[in-house]
């Protein structure tokens, strides 16, 4: 009688052992996601909320990407669609992309692809779209060396390279066409500089 209870035991042990063998073994249901995640680089991040705050303790900008590549040998960080705010004492300003580069050292964001600058304003707000734009975060200093359609309130240019100092609110444009169009008359100057 216990060796028909043992025999019993070892053929559960052994089916159990077995079907856990088994189950083991079968490939996992891997739900596909919507990253596609490369093998060399150093590591991912996704869903990227960054905070960056000034020396007096209030925020400098805010980074938001759904997607972050870094390389640590180079240092540098490949973003997907970044989109940043900056505070600055006079204007807020959002910067947008299809794609960027954040280079580590010098803190320098390189926008590609449909860039778009926005400075919320009530005064003075003001469009500017391009294919790339140079960010020089620790300056708060635009460049944009390739050329750029501005949309303000009053005004509508071209324009072939410019730089932009946001916490200075100054601007420099080269190549420029424009439109003008005060806003208590009703005539519009075409000039060139």
């Amino acid at each position: 009688m216990k060796s028909n209870y043992l025999l019993i035991i070892i053929i559960f042990i052994s089916a159990a052992l077995g079907l856990g063998w088994f189950f083991d073994k079968q490939p996992a249901d891997i739900t596909s996601s919507s990253l596609e995640v490369p093998d060399n680089i150093d590591y991912y991040l996704s869903n990227l909320k960054y905070r960056s705050m000034n020396q007096q303790g209030s925020v400098h900008y805010l980074l938001n990407s759904p997607y972050l590549e870094h390389y640590i040998q180079q240092n540098i960080s490949h973003l997907k669609q970044p989109d940043m705010q900056f505070y600055g004492d006079k204007s807020e300003w959002i910067i947008q992309a299809e794609t960027g580069r954040l280079y580590h050292i010098e803190e320098q964001f390189e926008l590609e692809h449909q860039v778009k600058l926005t400075r919320s304003s009530k005064l003075q707000p003001m469009l500017l779209t391009t294919s790339l734009m140079i960010l020089k975060a620790q300056k708060d200093l635009i460049e944009v060396p390739q050329a750029m359609h501005v949309t303000t309130k009053n005004a509508k240019l071209q324009a072939a390279s410019a730089v932009l100092s946001m916490d200075q609110n100054q601007y420099h444009f080269k190549g420029v066409s424009a439109i003008y169009k005060p806003n208590n008359l009703n005539r519009s100057s075409n000039g060139q500089s």
